[in-house]
């Protein structure tokens, strides 16, 4: 078997900095690419005319034309790009995404997402071969219905063909099973069933959009999985076909799943925004530390040296209060930022629990169980911080239940092993490496939270309640990621909250009190 050959790239790009970085981020993806460059748009059409790339980068911003035109130069005559291509630009817009994808681009990514950028250009080629297949084999087989449904059934996409109007007529058997159809009771109703309620307003505008002007149509949204219910995003295009008399005749279209690349691109945004929050509130614990000494060391010393019946020792006692506060608030700070000055030893999970119980002091009116008596390995971090974190999560839950009757809180640890392909209790976080972890688990019957508070509940200072709390759940998330470890949380309105911790085993083979 010969050898297969390196995917060609070319590079269209008159910054010689960012073609370099283009360069190194796909050369560190041990794929074989082979590279080509132009700094200007004519000499990239002319080096993509001669050299036949598999994929081409192209800047929006060239010094001799618009990068989208370039590919509408090398459009061929049924309207497409004879290659892959990405579309790169400094400033993420849609009209520009848009513009884009119009001129036949295959993606479109911000250069602040460069990190991604080998998944981006290696589904491209994919998709680009797909389509290109897809339209070869679409014009062999328009004599023959037959051969022409065997090869939607094989495809490994979504299929589907609409009427003028948009409504279903046809599904592949991918089709049918993901969004639970049958067929011959498709209709225009099942896009509504189909889409996200917060995506349907601009999947009807675009497909309204292109139902006037006749063009190809593409949209990125979420479509409902029938067998769980779980909406994953998806890109949805059509081409038109049409008659002899060139008015369209229905739609040609592929949903294809891109859940994947749409996590890697938000997980690669939260870690930009972690590190730039935890790079401000390092630096703010910093200097707010040495005011306090100062405050904190001229209030004692006044104590000292007033008596003791002295009117002002009672405003120097509140004074020496709110500084320890405030020093509290410091540390929670600093663990946020993964700077705390952590004392760490070999802790034992189950002791850290009850004492964690003890602190939280939960009221005498709500179920508490707590099956944390199993024993678990260890875990080598800051036992007092640990106990912490505990005890902060516990008085959310009591805060959570409120004054409902028959409230309960559940507490559990359990030693589990995460791997890639774990799944249930054992499915690995995203943001953890694979090996032997102790879970912590808190769980409360309270009112529970929607999706959108839960993408915030561990953002410095946010709160449902009122300005200045919510620093907790930030400080136990920043304090766990120094650990190697992470924090879950799931919820739903009225149906309470499951938090649960994540801490690397200090030893697989040693148990607490074995």
């Amino acid at each position: 078997m010969g050898n297969i050959r390196p995917s060609r790239i070319l590079i269209i790009e008159d910054n010689a900095i960012d073609r370099e970085v283009y360069k190194r981020c796909l050369g560190e993806a041990a794929r074989g690419f082979e590279f080509a460059e132009a700094e200007c748009g004519a000499a990239g059409i002319e080096m993509a005319r001669s050299w036949c790339p598999d994929c081409a980068l192209v800047d929006v911003n060239l010094p001799d034309m618009d990068g989208i035109e370039v590919l509408a130069q090398l459009k061929r005559p049924r309207g497409q790009v004879p290659f892959a291509a990405v579309v790169l630009t400094a400033y993420s817009e849609e009209s520009v995404a848009v513009r884009a994808m119009q001129a036949g681009a295959m993606d479109y990514l911000p250069k602040a997402s460069v990190g991604i950028l080998p998944h981006v250009v290696t589904d491209a080629i994919a998709r680009f071969l797909m389509q290109q297949h897809i339209e070869e084999q679409r014009a062999a087989l328009e004599a023959s219905a037959r051969r022409y449904r065997e090869l939607l059934e094989a495809m490994p996409q979504m299929v589907w063909t609409a009427r003028p109007d948009g409504s279903i007529e046809y599904g592949n058997r991918r089709w049918l099973e993901y969004t639970g159809s049958r067929p011959g009771e498709m209709t225009r109703l099942d896009w509504d069933r189909l889409v996200h309620p917060e995506d349907r307003a601009r999947t009807w505008q675009a497909w309204n959009q292109t139902s006037a002007s006749q063009a190809g149509f593409e949209i990125k949204h979420r479509l409902r999985r029938a067998s769980d219910g779980e909406h994953r995003w998806h890109l949805v295009r059509a081409v038109p076909i049409r008659g002899p008399d060139g008015e369209v005749r229905n739609w040609f279209g592929t949903c294809t799943e891109i859940e994947g690349q749409r996590r890697a691109e938000e997980a690669d945004l939260e870690q930009q925004k972690l590190e730039s929050l935890g790079r401000l509130a390092g630096g703010l614990a910093h200097d707010l530390n040495n005011l306090l000494v100062v405050i904190l060391g001229g209030t004692s010393y006044a104590m000292d040296r007033l008596p003791a019946a002295h009117p002002a020792q009672e405003k120097l006692q509140d004074a020496q209060h709110a500084g320890g506060r405030a020093a509290e608030l410091l540390r929670k700070l600093l663990a946020f930022a993964g700077k705390g000055n952590l004392n760490r030893t070999r802790a034992n999970v189950e002791q850290a629990v009850w004492d964690a119980i003890e602190r939280a002091d939960i009221p005498a009116s709500l179920r508490l169980e707590c099956q944390a008596g199993r024993r678990v390995a260890l875990v080598e971090t800051d036992a007092e911080m640990l106990r912490q974190v505990i005890a902060d999560l516990l008085r959310n839950a009591v805060e959570a239940i409120g004054e409902q009757p028959a409230g309960a809180i559940t507490v559990r640890t359990a030693a589990v092993e995460l791997s890639p392909e774990g799944s249930g209790r054992d499915a690995m976080p995203k943001q953890l490496a694979p090996g032997h972890y102790v879970a912590i688990e808190v769980r409360d019957t309270g009112c529970g939270m929607d999706e959108e508070t839960q993408k915030r509940i561990f953002d410095p200072f946010f709160s449902t309640k009122f300005l200045g709390r919510g620093l907790s759940l930030a400080a136990a998330q920043g304090f766990l990621r120094s650990n190697g470890g992470a924090i879950e949380v799931n919820s739903a309105p009225g149906k309470g909250a499951r938090f649960c911790l994540f801490l690397p085993a200090a030893d697989k083979g040693r148990r607490a009190g074995g």
